[in-house]
């Protein structure tokens, strides 16, 4: 509670904060794209779209976007071609270790530069597998300076005003599709074909992740697509939710006589689930694995652990101080006087259904390739996604959360914990490669 002010404060100037940080950091990366091995690991091109595309929507400055990046695509290859006027091919061949460089990657740059340099400089600058090594291997031969300048220009500004018109014309439709379907929306199916995209890009290129986890990319795409439409949701004055809401917590307490309207039992039930599945049991146990697989040196799955239960944890903090959501006003645990009365916690999102989907979707991920029965990872799955639903719908049979602060938890922790997978799988493979 003492945060909500500085996360209200927070949001009402994040267009500032975007608009301050946004210019020197497209800057940066644009740039970077034009260094060898660097820049093959740097979304410069997806950074430029998306500038025009926030040209579109009034945050940035269109021609502030087209000089900057112009600029610093200029200055990125020019670094590129520098380096490899001075230390050649030798560069490549010692840091090519600690990136993802493919023999077929230089062998495609190189002939495109034996057939035609000029053309290939253009042509090389609209391919993600050349761009970053074209100016490199531009400079470790004969051209003169003069000439690619000349050609380094052309290509930098047919690259750069495409790239953002492309961003600009899809920014158009985004006002349009936004209409009808609401801004947050649109954000979540934008963010989900980024991470849709982010995943082939880098596999396409390092090749890590199992043809299994194409499930764990589903999932993480569908609890985002859930959770900013209830994070939406909440932050609507009228919503189809609020009032879905008080239809469910009707069902569970009279308002009028504030009677418990579910059998005794399953109250009594639904208390020792959420009890037995409570944040500090799920997190415990969650902490507790983390530290015991890293002490068996079993790093990644370790880290998996560890880093799904801490982005939870924080990302439900901010968000409860963040909306401040007031709980159902009649506890059914309460009234039949069993539980204590909840003092000073915001609702939503519900950190019993958050923690819990955060501990098993990594559980049953840690657990079903060690599992060889077809059947039995099936029951598995079952029993994970059944512990996950029973703590949730624990908290609604108590009447101590709004069902859409569950539905919001449950998204969440599988947001984080598929994110997690997937982010550690990438850093880990990245380790590994550098080793070897």
């Amino acid at each position: 509670m003492p945060y909500a002010h500085f996360f209200l404060a927070l949001s009402s100037h994040v267009e500032t904060l975007i608009v301050s940080g946004g210019y020197p950091l497209l800057f940066l990366v644009v740039i970077l794209e034009g260094i060898p091995l660097i820049g093959t690991a740097v979304p410069g091109h997806v950074a430029i779209i998306a500038a025009g595309f926030l040209s579109r929507i009034g945050i940035f400055n269109i021609y502030w976007v087209l000089a900057i990046t112009l600029v610093g695509a200029l200055i990125g290859d020019f670094i590129g071609f520098m380096l490899g006027r001075r230390y050649g091919l030798s560069l490549i061949a010692r840091l090519r270790p600690y990136f993802f460089i493919k023999d077929s990657h230089i062998e495609k740059a190189k002939k495109m530069l034996d057939t035609h340099t000029g053309k290939a400089m253009f042509i090389g600058r609209f391919s993600p597998m050349t761009r970053a090594l074209m100016p490199f291997l531009v400079g470790t031969g004969e051209i003169s300076a003069g000439k690619f300048w000349f050609y380094n220009v052309l290509g930098g500004v047919s690259w750069v005003v495409s790239s953002v018109l492309l961003g600009y014309v899809f920014g158009a439709g985004y006002h349009a599709v936004s209409g009808y379907f609401g801004k947050f929306a649109v954000i979540a199916i934008l963010m989900a074909i980024a991470i849709a995209w982010g995943y082939r890009f880098v596999n396409a290129r390092f090749h890590i992740f199992a043809r299994y986890e194409l499930i764990t990319l589903g999932l993480n795409i569908v609890a985002l697509i859930a959770l900013v439409k209830t994070i939406q949701d909440a932050w609507a004055a009228n919503s189809f939710m609020a009032n879905f809401d008080v239809w469910v917590s009707s069902h569970i307490v009279d308002p009028t006589t504030h009677l418990v309207l579910l059998p005794t039992y399953l109250v009594h039930f639904g208390y020792w689930i959420t009890t037995v599945g409570g944040t500090v049991v799920t997190t415990g146990l969650g902490v507790l694995l983390g530290l015991v697989l890293l002490w068996k040196k079993k790093w990644r799955i370790g880290s998996i652990f560890l880093f799904s239960m801490a982005s939870t944890a924080f990302s439900l903090g901010i968000l409860k101080e963040f909306f401040m959501r007031a709980r159902p006003d009649d506890s059914a645990g309460l009234i039949l006087g069993f539980l204590k009365p909840i003092v000073n916690d915001p609702s939503f999102p519900s950190g019993h259904a958050g923690m819990a989907a955060a501990f098993f979707v990594v559980l049953a991920y840690f657990l079903l390739p060690k599992i060889g029965s077809r059947m039995k990872r099936e029951l598995m799955i079952i029993a994970c996604v059944l512990a996950v639903f029973a703590i949730g719908l624990s908290r609604l049979v108590l009447n101590v959360h709004w069902i859409s602060d569950v539905i919001a938890g449950w998204s969440l922790g599988i947001f984080m914990a598929t994110s997690s997978i997937l982010l550690v799988r990438y850093v880990g493979a990245l380790v590994v490669r550098k080793r070897e």
